[in-house]
């Protein structure tokens, strides 16, 4: 008989192969361990694209196999992890083993041979020195990279990703300096004007120098129907195509490459605490400025320029203001604000920012904010606020209206036609179904073109890029799949006890703390939209609940 084994295997955001592949040679490794003491594994955990850096608490599939530990129905007491240097860094052994031990699951390695005795000092070092090796591995990598790109950088050489907006991406003709690529055909590769957009970055100059301000240059780019960044070669973010905004005009205002110089170490990445209060939650990577000194630039030219020295020195003596001090405003308390990412402006659709004033939360929008050069919509007040226990006090109103003798009936009823449509796959989810279609078609006709007689490097780069695109659909339909695997539906009379004891639920709000309070109206799916009528002021909420599947204005 064969024991059941859970398996981790994270897939490296540096590795250059497939996910597919890095899961199998882990998997391999765990097997050569586990296989001779008749197990086998039975369930698999598989984090693709996420640092080694982050706390299993914030890894996706990290943080299900730490809640199915907790479950006594999980089938397996074992869990084997093929590489531990992959799954653990820094202290992050010490916080995860305890978890394991406290529920009855061993923890299997091949460093150990075996499982981690929690009671032996010998094995407590050998994991914790695998975290230090992890942790200083990442590092050096890091500073590797930095430095070959830095020389590089000085040497005038194009280091790769998303051309700058105006230029595009040519070969040079010169085979590439790495054997295995130059004998595939590749070649090093420089920037040329783009015909279509360098006029575009040189205008912009030119408005600046004449007294246009940023949001004014973007709204005459955007009124014009002028090709922007985003629609230019690979789309960064959905809202970006076809929007100019200000700070993408100041980001070409300011950017050295259109002088004809490669220009490297702008920005550094640095790694801050997630939560100061919390360390054990990891840290997050952030971009900081760095000084024009520790820049690295190209003695020679490295591609025509498309501004000339003194414009790009005259518009940028106009540009004063900084990068600022390069710390990010400390968030807001957990419940300081109750209905956060929960109420939206009913005029423009989007959502309202919290703001405390005289020690009050309020929410706020603006039709002026910088985000985008749109047009703010019909009727908008170019800014306004409203305080929230405004808010709170038409909510909860409406909240005990609907758990009152005359119109329980019809929350129930309402309820419950929700819960029957619960299981109708959502449009995300249904995308990425037809998604992971299209990707699976594709990935066969690169295949099939491979045993035809293609030169299977030429295909590598995209056969990765879209396994990675198919797992990345499968994730969005298994987390789907697995949020709505309920045991049993809800019945009428369950309903109306629970709804029947809850009219008392608007005074308890009252008095509960902030957090849990906020907590409840997001577990309720609690959107609101408010408008503020023109001329007369009048304030309109309307309000929806996501378990009852319906709203309207109180």
């Amino acid at each position: 008989m064969t024991e059941p084994f859970a398996a981790y295997v994270r897939t490296s955001t540096e590795d250059n192969q497939s996910p597919e592949d890095s899961k199998r040679w882990q998997l391999a490794l765990a097997n050569q361990l586990i296989v001779p003491h008749a197990g086998s594994i039975t369930a698999v955990y598989h984090d693709i694209n996420v640092s080694r850096s982050l706390p299993w608490s914030r890894r996706p599939e990290a943080s299900r196999l730490l809640t199915d530990v907790a479950d006594p129905g999980r089938g397996w007491k074992r869990l084997v992890i093929g590489e531990p240097q992959r799954a653990f860094s820094g202290p992050q052994f010490q916080l995860v083993f305890p978890v394991l031990s406290h529920f009855g699951v061993e923890l299997w390695v091949p460093e150990i041979g075996g499982a981690v005795d929690p009671d032996s000092e010998a094995h407590d070092l050998v994991m914790s020195l695998f975290g230090g090796l992890s942790k200083a591995e990442r590092r050096r990598i890091q500073h590797r990279t930095r430095a070959a790109a830095l020389a590089l950088a000085a040497d005038g050489r194009w280091l790769g990703g998303r051309p700058n907006y105006g230029y595009r991406v040519v070969d040079t003709g010169v085979p590439h300096p790495n054997r295995a690529k130059a004998s595939a055909g590749a070649q090093l590769r420089t920037l040329e004007p783009d015909p279509d957009t360098a006029p575009v970055v040189r205008r912009i100059f030119d408005l600046y120098d004449a007294g246009v301000g940023y949001r004014s240059i973007a709204q005459r780019l955007e009124t014009e129907g002028i090709l922007s960044p985003g629609e230019v070669g690979p789309v960064r973010h959905p809202r970006s195509a076809g929007v100019w905004g200000g700070s993408a005009v100041r980001a070409i205002l300011i950017n050295p490459r259109y002088l004809g110089h490669q220009v490297a170490g702008r920005q550094r990445r640095h790694d801050e605490l997630l939560d100061t209060r919390d360390p054990a939650l990891g840290t997050t990577s952030r971009q900081r400025w760095q000084d024009p000194e520790a820049w690295a630039w190209s003695e020679q030219p490295s591609w025509p320029a498309l501004v000339p020295n003194e414009l790009f020195e005259r518009v940028n003596k106009r540009i004063t203001n900084t990068h600022g001090n390069g710390r990010r405003r400390q968030r807001s308390e957990p419940g300081q604000y109750l209905l956060s990412g929960a109420i939206r402006c009913a005029h423009c659709g989007k959502s309202m920012s919290g703001n405390t004033a005289k020690n009050k939360p309020y929410y706020r929008c603006s039709a002026t904010r910088p985000d985008y050069a749109t047009p703010s919509a019909p009727g908008h007040p170019p800014t306004y606020t409203v305080r929230e226990e405004r808010i709170l006090a038409a909510v909860d109103k409406w909240l005990r209206f609907l758990t009152d003798p005359d119109h329980l009936d019809a929350t129930v009823a309402a309820i419950l036609t929700a819960d029957e449509k619960a299981d109708t796959e959502p449009a995300d989810v249904t995308q990425a179904r037809n998604r992971e279609h299209r990707l699976a078609v594709e990935l066969d006709r690169i295949l099939a073109a491979v045993r035809a007689g293609m030169d299977p490097t030429l295909a590598a780069g995209q056969t990765r890029q879209i396994q990675n695109d198919i797992m990345a659909a499968r994730s969005v339909i298994e987390r789907w799949v697995r949020s709505h695997e309920r045991p049993t539906q809800l019945t009428e009379p369950d309903l109306r006890a629970v709804l029947t004891q809850a009219r008392g639920l608007v005074e308890l709000l009252a008095a509960a703390d902030r957090i849990d309070r906020a907590a409840l109206y997001r577990a309720l799916g609690l959107s609101i939209k408010y408008e503020k009528e023109a001329p007369t002021g009048r304030e309109l909420v309307h309000a929806q609940l996501e378990l009852c599947g319906g709203g309207g204005w109180i």
